[in-house]
């Protein structure tokens, strides 16, 4: 490469290098629901797949006593300690917690949904009660699931999804003017400071995360749920220029607090790169609206702090296992975890990222008529069938590797590589390979320094590396190998490049 090369590897691989992205990942079906062995040897199978965290839920309409009653429990009952509940009602929970120490793995605990009958203002169906959970109850029962796991689990999570209609209610109320204004925000908003000043009072380095909110919200006030950035704001007491807003439920508004902000970036039909219409939606691709806005309430005072996001649940459906309801097959489903990956690691504000889902939810429970597409309405977002075979999505979470071209307004064109080692920590080793015909051999490419390796090279400290190789004139296949401590290689799913599409949107031109 020339002096004009080495410039546009330094555009292509400035500001990014030795970020720490924690990797989370949630599957309450194979955690919670399963036999403890069955538990310990997936959260084992976790780890080694390289995810850093479990999400797991503390679900209170579970755990607490009489869920269906319209009366709460008296007796030696304190909703409040976690020992006065019934015998057994921590069990899965435990079991899933100790399983997730005993290989590593921090814990995420999300506390809430649904509640028991006795703590809302009206039942829901199907026993799924979320009509205004009383906000004291609702910190009762986090300060007895941050007592239960002191010590154990260093970050909580109150609520999921709170501006999506299956999780809160009521979204909307009315504006006084014949439309709706948002009321799921201030509803949420009760239930997170109780649960945060009971969650902090059990131990001050305890991580509570502000939001978690659903990526996506109805485009009709009235209907549906909020859209995240409209909920936001409204969380904040602010309208959509970021003023006050003048509402009753925001009379004694005071500053959020929190240690950061949950939110799930999902892009089900689109591809990670693709921005939403929906202009308070807020899709992986559209994360600088999110941080914006945040970055602004920060600075108004309406936030304590300024929040890192953390993207606490995404993931892909395959089409193969969802035949109705997945666009995308297998192949596509871990080319764009991939993706999604390297977007949120470039992402200087953001802290985590996500998979939903370890195996899929084996459609024949959903106890609808096989080839409808009601069958299959659960999730088969896995990276694993509902078999326990693995899909290219768990090599994918394993090796994420990203491959994308780019260049200059000069005619320069370069491959950006990205990847990541997420088993183990610290340096690994490994080499990009190339196919030619039939075989794969290593290419080489260039480092930040625009220092070039034929073969094998090392990570930065967390396992990552980004390198470049010279545009060819016809499409590509890339994919990265790892190398192991027994001296054999792993490979990571391949990329295919076509130079006759268009560039990556940015940059547009090296440095001279």
């Amino acid at each position: 490469m020339g002096a004009l090369a080495c410039g546009l590897v330094a555009l292509l691989l400035a500001g990014h290098g030795g970020k720490a992205m924690e990797t989370t990942l949630q599957d309450d079906a194979v955690f919670l629901h399963r036999a403890p062995a069955q538990v310990r040897a997936a959260a084992r199978q976790l780890a080694a797949l390289g995810a850093d965290r479990l999400r797991l839920t503390a679900g209170w309409g579970v755990i607490a006593p009489r869920p269906k009653s319209r009366q709460m429990p008296g007796g030696r009952f304190v909703a409040s300690d976690p020992a006065t509940y019934p015998k057994g009602a921590w069990t899965a929970l435990d079991t899933a917690v100790d399983a997730a120490r005993a290989a590593n793995l921090k814990v995420e605990l999300d506390v809430g949904f649904w509640a028991p009958r006795w703590a809302v203002r009206r039942p829901s169906p199907a026993g799924r009660h979320r009509w205004w959970p009383d906000p004291v109850l609702f910190g009762q029962f986090a300060h007895a699931v941050a007592q239960r796991y002191r010590g154990r689990v260093d970050m909580y999570v109150p609520w999921n999804e709170p501006n999506h209609i299956a999780f809160l209610a009521p979204q909307w109320t009315s504006d006084g003017h014949g439309g709706y204004r948002p009321e799921s925000p201030h509803v949420y908003r009760a239930m997170y400071e109780a649960a945060y000043r009971q969650i902090k009072s059990v131990s001050r380095s305890n991580l509570v995360l502000l939001g978690n909110t659903s990526s996506e919200g109805s485009s009709v006030p009235g209907r549906g749920g909020v859209p995240p950035l409209q909920f936001l704001r409204a969380l904040a007491c602010v309208d959509d220029k970021l003023r006050p807003l003048r509402v009753p439920e925001c009379r004694h508004f005071r500053p959020l607090k929190a240690d950061g902000y949950a939110h799930h970036p999902y892009s089900r039909d689109t591809t990670p790169a693709t921005p939403s219409t929906a202009p308070d939606d807020a899709p992986l691709a559209d994360s600088d609206r999110l941080e914006s806005l945040l970055q602004a309430l920060a600075l108004r005072g309406r936030i304590s702090t300024d929040l890192a996001v953390y993207d606490t649940e995404f993931g892909y459906e395959s089409r193969q296992d969802d035949p109705f309801n997945a666009p995308f097959d297998r192949a596509q489903q871990a080319t764009y975890l991939s993706w999604a990956s390297y977007i949120a690691w470039k992402d200087p504000h953001t802290r985590m990222f996500a998979q939903f889902l370890l195996d899929d939810i084996d459609p024949a429970q959903s106890g609808r008529t096989p080839g409808t597409p009601s069958f299959y309405r659960d999730w088969q977002s896995g990276l694993y069938d509902d078999a326990g075979n693995p899909k290219p999505a768990a090599t994918a979470f394993k090796l994420p590797f990203w491959a994308e071209l780019h260049g200059t307004a000069g005619g320069e064109r370069a491959v950006l590589l990205w990847g990541q080692v997420r088993p183990g920590s610290g340096v690994q080793t490994v080499r990009v390979e190339q196919k030619t015909g039939p075989t794969w051999a290593p290419v080489q490419t260039w480092g930040p320094r625009c220092d070039s390796s034929d073969g094998a090279f090392y990570t930065d400290t967390t396992g990552t590396f980004e390198r470049v190789v010279p545009a060819g004139t016809q499409p590509t296949d890339y994919r990265f190998a790892w190398r192991h401590s027994s001296g054999a290689w792993e490979h990571s799913e391949p990329i295919h490049v076509d130079p006759s599409l268009p560039d990556a949107p940015e940059p547009t031109e090296a440095p001279t």
